[in-house]
């Protein structure tokens, strides 16, 4: 049986399934804070050096939005609003590295923590900036090239190391991490932005999904006296429940539509 789209049922649903397909909803991916990183100065080690309540990280929501075209990785963190503050005393806003591909994460040591795991030339390929001590809540930065610049190890105060190496420093952090970013040349030209919220630090990318999807990433402060890193890999596009909703009432509409049509008088010979 020959069935024309231009029957009104058949029609609607056509248009209804170009509604559909045009709504992708993406999900989001969720990194835990499992990492933990070598060279701890502190005395007692741990996943957090100092206060957790100050330099503390849970995880990082990694999502793509305007269509796909923005990267947006959130960090979820006590740190967020303490720079500036007594309890964070010289630390600072670390950058946001990022290494595209899948298994792009190759830490050294065991899981989950790979506590014994420190920063190896060509790591990361790219760093997403923030001021150290920003004088507001949002802001602009840039997205560069790692090969452009130089990445900074974590330190506090200018010392790259401290107690027990150097006692009269008087701070605990971890050493030999990348936390920051010292640009040369001039930004990739894929804007970045940034923006502080209640426990929460945001970077979000304008790279038109150039970065892709499958990615490593790392945070810290530059104290580093916590850590986030860890392999990325978003989940592809997924219909939204509620486009599925409507998909099958307007079925339904245009099929009762269809069924309650008049039908033409039949003309008797």
């Amino acid at each position: 049986m020959f069935i024309s789209l231009r029957t009104p049922f058949y029609g609607a649903a056509l248009a209804l399934l170009t509604v559909f397909a045009s709504a992708p909803a993406r999900a989001s991916y969720i990194l835990q804070d499992a990492y933990i990183g070598g060279v701890d100065t502190w005395n007692n080690p741990s996943d957090v050096i100092g206060d957790p309540s100050t330099f503390g990280i849970t995880s990082a929501t990694i999502d793509r939005i305007n269509n796909g075209n923005t990267l947006q990785i959130t960090i979820n963190t006590n740190y967020a609003g303490a720079p500036g503050s007594a309890a964070a005393d010289t630390t600072g806003y670390g950058a946001l590295f990022i290494t595209p591909g899948k298994n792009a994460w190759q830490p050294q040591g065991t899981g989950p923590n790979y506590s014994t795991d420190t920063y190896q030339p060509g790591e990361w390929t790219y760093a997403a900036t923030i001021p150290l001590d920003p004088n507001s809540n949002s802001g602009a930065g840039g997205l560069y090239l790692t090969s452009d610049g130089s990445i900074v190890m974590s330190h506090v105060g200018n010392e790259y190391q401290t107690y027990p190496i150097d006692p009269q420093a008087g701070y605990y952090f971890r050493a030999d991490q990348a936390v920051q970013f010292s640009a040369d040349q001039n930004a990739t030209g894929k804007p970045e932005t940034w923006s502080i919220g209640v426990g929460t630090i945001t970077f979000s990318i304008d790279d038109n999904g150039s970065l892709g999807n499958d990615f490593a990433l790392s945070w810290a402060m530059t104290c580093a006296n916590d850590i986030i890193q860890g392999q990325v890999d978003l989940p592809t596009d997924v219909p939204e429940p509620s486009t599925w909703s409507i998909f099958a009432a307007g079925l339904l509409f245009a099929g009762l539509m269809r069924v309650r049509k008049p039908r033409r008088a039949v003309e008797r010979a």
